[in-house]
C-alpha cells in the first residue's frame, strides 16, 4: 500500500449498534486516498465481527483488538497516530457519522489551514435533530488562531470526528501527555498539538454528533468518583497550560477552577455530598495559593 495522504482513526468501544453506519460513512467517501486504522478497546458487543467484516477493504491498514479494555479512549486515540502514515489525520470516533463529502471538503480547506472544522448537527441516536453546534467564535468569521485563553473561556473545538487537521510534524506523540487523562484528554490533545494553529470553519459538509442521551442524562448519574477524576483532571490541565504560557494570567487560572467546580455542582443530584467532597480539594488548592475561598 502506497503512504496514504489521510489516516483515518477508528476507535471503537461498544458502539457496534453505530458502527455499520460509521464505517459506511467513511468507506464510501468521494476522496478515496486514505488509509483506515481500526481500533477496538475490549468492545462485549458484536464490534469485532462488524470490523473483521469491514477489513476486507484494501484501505484497511491496521487493525487492533485489546483483550482488555484501556480505560481512556485517548490511549486509542494515541494507538492510532502512532500508526499513522497519512499528513492528515481524521480521528472519526464510532458512534459518529458523516457526508460523503467529508475528506474532500476538508482536504480544500487544509491548503492554506492547519484544522478544518465540520458544520455539525447533533444526532439523538438516530433522529437528526434541528441543533447545529458552531462555537461563537466561528459566527462573525470562518478563521480562528488557537490560543492559549481558548482553554479556558472559548475553546471552539467540540468534537474530534468534526476534523481533520496537518499532522503536527514538530510534536512527537510519546512527548504528549493527553492519552494519560480519562476524561478530558481531548481538551488536552487539542493544547498539546492546535495551539496557535490556524483553524477554518467548513461549511460545505456535515459532520453529525450522537448524543445518546438528554434531560436526566449520564450528566447527573455520573459517579462521585467520576466528578472528582474530571475535577482534578481539569485542575492539572490548566496549570499544565498557565506554567507552558508566560502571558497566561493567574487570575484566568482561578476563574477556570471556580467554573469548573460550579459547572459539577450545578449538574449534579448529590449537592450536599459533592460540596463536602469538593471542598476538601479547595482546601488543598487553597493551601497551594491557586484560589481563595
Amino acid at each position: 500500500m502506497q503512504t496514504p495522504l489521510v489516516s483515518v482513526i477508528i476507535p471503537n468501544y461498544n458502539h457496534a449498534f453505530f458502527l455499520k453506519e460509521r464505517l459506511d460513512s467513511i468507506f464510501n467517501q468521494t476522496f478515496k486516498d486514505f488509509e483506515v486504522i481500526l481500533l477496538d478497546d475490549a468492545s462485549t458487543d458484536n464490534s469485532v465481527e462488524i470490523i473483521k467484516d469491514y477489513s476486507r477493504d484494501k484501505r484497511v491498514s491496521h487493525i487492533v483488538i485489546n483483550k482488555n479494555n484501556s480505560g481512556s479512549p485517548f490511549k486509542q486515540w494515541k494507538k492510532g497516530l502512532d500508526l499513522a502514515k497519512g499528513d492528515y489525520i481524521w480521528i472519526a470516533e464510532s458512534d459518529d457519522s458523516c457526508e460523503l463529502n467529508f475528506l474532500e471538503t476538508h482536504l480544500n480547506y487544509l491548503k492554506e489551514n492547519d484544522i478544518s472544522v465540520a458544520k455539525t448537527i447533533v444526532l439523538e441516536n438516530f433522529i437528526k435533530s434541528e441543533r447545529i453546534l458552531r462555537h461563537s467564535a466561528f459566527r462573525d468569521q470562518n478563521r480562528v488562531v488557537l490560543s492559549s485563553e481558548n482553554f479556558s473561556y472559548n475553546c471552539p473545538l467540540f468534537n474530534v470526528s468534526s476534523m481533520v487537521f496537518k499532522k503536527n510534524k514538530n510534536k512527537k506523540i510519546e512527548d504528549a501527555s493527553f492519552s494519560k487523562y480519562s476524561i478530558i484528554g481531548d481538551m488536552v490533545f487539542y493544547y498539546e498539538f492546535f495551539l496557535n494553529k490556524k483553524i477554518i470553519y467548513n461549511e460545505e459538509t456535515i459532520n453529525y454528533y450522537r448524543e445518546h442521551d438528554k434531560g436526566v442524562s449520564s450528566i447527573k448519574t455520573k459517579s462521585l468518583q467520576y466528578y472528582k477524576i474530571y475535577f482534578n483532571e481539569n485542575v492539572n490541565f490548566i496549570n499544565k497550560v498557565f506554567k507552558e504560557n508566560s502571558l497566561f494570567s493567574n487570575t484566568v487560572r482561578k476563574q477556570y477552577i471556580i467554573r469548573r467546580y460550579k459547572k459539577i455542582k450545578n449538574r449534579t443530584t448529590f449537592n450536599e455530598k459533592l460540596s463536602y467532597d469538593f471542598f476538601v480539594i479547595f482546601l488543598r488548592l487553597k493551601k497551594q495559593m491557586i484560589i481563595n475561598l
